[in-house]
């Protein structure tokens, strides 16, 4: 084909294409003007020790400075060591405690009742209401001082507590605990794969006998893979950026620093105009995740997808 020729096809396929170009271009444009752009941004400040985002970048010290602040500073690196403590530990039980009750709370959905659709409707409730009203509602509920659940521990003779103010582990108890009520958005996923599985291979192992937990693991389990899969790298990536929920809570990071989630401690830097600093911790952070990601999908080829031998 002459190189004439050549130009004419692109032409035409670009004539062609030219309506889904045109609809797409405004996607382009927000996501070069507000996601890759700001990426690049963010990794250059990351470089910079100190860079406030208002003085001349050539004011300040070009390097590893910022991350190797974390590790070196005495205030900065015990702060990050704990928030880096308090969010994997938090993510290492949520994540399989979520969902194991959001895909327990599914099954018992998924059987036919008549009052089956108001269950689920009330256990999607929660997730309805916003994040932020959420907070406010539960931050009240667990106040110290006249909260619905010390009025309960009263109840029952038993000693006020502080809930989230506690300066130990009980607060990130109390934040998990709140965080539980919000299973009911993934029961919807989890419900949906759930029908997508034929109900011959349910008959088929009732003729053969099986039970209720051998067709459980047998069959519900291997094809539902695909939903347990994506939820695990959803949830994960979700639970290490932990950041509103937290801040809603206390602002500060709680006493003695008792919830400051990683998310939290970057955007408090971001808060104090540290924004060198902050960017190299979320740029620490996106390569832990990247990491986890990969190591995931080394188990997709556990994964059954429709087709398959």
């Amino acid at each position: 084909m002459t190189v004439s020729g050549r130009k004419t096809k692109i032409v035409k396929e670009l004539k062609t294409n030219l309506i889904g170009y045109v609809l797409i271009l405004p996607l382009l444009v927000g996501l070069v003007v507000f996601t890759l752009y700001p990426l690049i941004v963010s990794l250059v400040n990351s470089f910079y020790l100190g860079y406030d985002g208002f003085a001349p970048r050539s004011e300040f010290t070009f390097g590893w400075g910022n991350y190797l602040r974390a590790f070196t500073e005495e205030y900065e690196s015990t702060v990050f060591a704990k928030s880096v403590t308090i969010t994997f530990t938090y993510a290492a039980v949520m994540v399989p405690l979520g969902m194991i009750l959001s895909f327990a709370l599914s099954l018992f959905l998924n059987r036919k009742s008549k009052s089956v659709g108001a269950f689920r409707l009330l256990y999607y409730l929660p997730c309805l209401i916003p994040g932020i009203v959420n907070t406010i509602v539960w931050r009240y509920a667990f106040n110290g001082s006249y909260g619905l659940f010390n009025l309960m521990r009263q109840w029952f003779g038993l000693a006020p507590s502080q809930f989230f103010d506690e300066p130990n582990a009980k607060a990130v108890v109390t934040f998990a605990v709140m965080n539980l009520f919000g299973t009911g958005g993934s029961m919807l996923m989890w419900l949906a794969g759930l029908k997508s599985i034929p109900s011959a291979y349910y008959e088929a192992a009732r003729l053969e006998g099986s039970g209720y937990f051998r067709t459980l693991i047998k069959i519900t389990v291997p094809l539902m893979t695909p939903y347990i899969f994506y939820q695990l790298i959803t949830n994960v990536i979700g639970t290490l950026q932990i950041c509103d929920a937290a801040y809603m809570i206390s602002s500060t990071g709680g006493v003695e620093n008792n919830l400051m989630f990683y998310g939290l401690y970057i955007f408090r830097n971001f808060q104090s105009s540290n924004y060198g600093y902050a960017a190299a911790l979320a740029y620490m952070l996106f390569v832990v995740i990247a990491l986890l990601s990969a190591a995931l999908f080394r188990f997709n080829k556990y994964v059954y997808y429709e087709g398959d031998d």
